[in-house]
């Protein structure tokens, strides 16, 4: 079988063959996820020559949506963990169940995350944001949503061919998707015959559009045309037991707190940058496009590590977990470190390509540092986030995330830009703070994981 790990006896154990296979299995996942991310980043570019005010219309409405993508990703991050782990144990049948599974809570989850989110004007104009700001960011916002449910079937689709080590299927998905998506941004953003032009609300029009095309095309290719799909269970009948449904939906509500838990705080560092003025939230979303495209980059590589480590742990090879762990650590660090140095000699070249309005040019310049140091940090930790959660730890790293995103990044983030007056630097300087903390943090659960050996079962936590 093609996928099929190897046995123990004969799996080479050197951490240089780990870094092989991860870079094997990570570089279709890194453009996957980068792909993901350049649609957001393609509307700022084509938002950003709509104005400065657009720009921060589309920037505070789309932080929400990208907290809540965020807790998507971690609900189904039952689906990737089990998959590898049934592959590793000799039963790659079980995938399918493990899918439709997945496909079902996302899909849920989606529409009712979508409903509720029709009240984003009222939440931004309680959160303090000024009356225009609150209606136009929110009315992206309340529109956005609707793209949850059809993003869910695309995560879940992705990420089990992730584990099915076929992830590059997702990755020509998503490009053209991509392509779709410009096409649509700048027709709607700027209008086009009959089309009237509909800023940043047209912006979010367009991803709507793409985010449907994209899960339910994915989520098809799986079950229909996806090659060897029957080795994996479509289409078939098993009398073989899959992994129980509530370790699938443990795994998922750990993951799901852990990442809305980050991505909600990093929400709240941008309606703080809300309350500092419409050029400073520009500036700030501007840089964070640069953050989120090369954290995907690390986000791609922890994916691989995942795996890796749910392969390892199928095939009980307690040193072949902590090796791939490591591994994937190891290279989210040196492809952050070559990235970093390019964006502090050519800092400029970055902000205008996203945005032409000298003002936002003028307040982004000064912070790209903070945010060079800030995104070393966040994409090791989630590089070993990852890795602890590939050998089925859950709730551990999600109380971690918690301790450093919420009771540090956030209160520090209004004492250094609001109370100190640091503006959005001070903003960006603690994100790097508490990235730290959970670098820190992260890694030593990891070590303590590690040193214990093999997991005692598919409940150990």
């Amino acid at each position: 079988m093609a996928n099929a790990p190897l046995p123990l006896a004969t799996t080479p154990n050197t951490l240089r063959w780990h870094v092989r296979r991860t870079l094997v299995l990570a570089w279709p996942v890194i453009l996957s996820r980068v792909g993901v991310v350049l649609m957001s980043t393609m509307d700022v570019v084509v938002v950003g020559r709509a104005g400065a005010e657009e720009l921060a219309y589309y920037v505070l409405g789309f932080a929400v949506i990208d907290s809540l993508v965020a807790v998507m990703a971690g609900l189904q991050l039952g689906v990737p963990v089990l998959a590898a782990r049934s592959i590793g144990e000799g039963r790659p049948h079980l995938a399918a169940i493990i899918w439709r599974r997945g496909l079902l809570f996302s899909v849920v989850i989606g529409l009712m995350a979508a409903l509720v989110w029709q009240g984003a004007p009222w939440f931004f104009s309680v959160t303090g944001q000024e009356e225009d700001l609150a209606r136009g960011g929110g009315a992206v916002s309340a529109l956005l949503a609707f793209s949850l449910p059809f993003i869910g079937l695309y995560l879940v689709s992705a990420t089990l061919l992730e584990a099915l080590e076929k992830p590059f299927h997702a990755t020509i998905a998503v490009f053209i998707a991509n392509g779709v998506n410009l096409m649509l941004s700048i027709v709607f953003v700027f209008g086009f015959g009959p089309i009237p032009a509909m800023g940043a609300w047209g912006c979010a029009l367009a991803t709507v559009i793409t985010s449907a095309l994209l899960g339910l095309g994915l989520a098809g290719y799986v079950r229909f045309v996806l090659p060897g799909r029957q080795v994996y269970g479509f289409g078939v009948k098993t009398a073989d037991l899959p992994p129980p449904g509530n370790e699938q939906r443990r795994l998922g509500y750990a993951a799901g707190a852990s990442y809305g838990l980050e991505a909600a705080a990093f929400a709240g560092i941008t309606v703080l940058a809300g309350l500092l003025g419409i050029i400073s939230l520009a500036a700030m979303g501007v840089l964070f496009q640069l953050f989120a495209v090369t954290f995907m980059i690390s986000f791609g590589i922890a994916g691989a590590t995942q795996v890796r480590v749910g392969n390892a742990w199928g095939r009980q090879d307690a040193r072949g977990m902590a090796q791939a762990g490591w591994a994937g650590f190891g290279l989210s660090l040196v492809s952050s470190v070559i990235i970093s140095i390019v964006f502090v000699l050519f800092p400029e070249v970055f902000i205008r390509g996203l945005t032409n309005d000298q003002a936002v040019i003028a307040a982004a310049l000064p912070m790209m540092i903070w945010m060079v140091m800030a995104l070393l940090a966040d994409g090791g930790q989630t590089v070993l986030n990852h890795a602890c959660r590939g050998r089925g730890d859950t709730w551990i790293p999600t109380s971690l995330h918690m301790v450093s995103y919420w009771f540090v990044m956030l209160p520090l983030g209004w004492f250094l830009a609001l109370h100190l007056g640091g503006g959005a630097t001070g903003l960006y300087q603690a994100i790097l703070i508490s990235s730290l903390i959970s670098l820190i943090a992260m890694g030593s659960r990891f070590v303590l994981l590690s040193r214990r050996g093999l997991p005692d079962g598919p409940q150990k936590v």
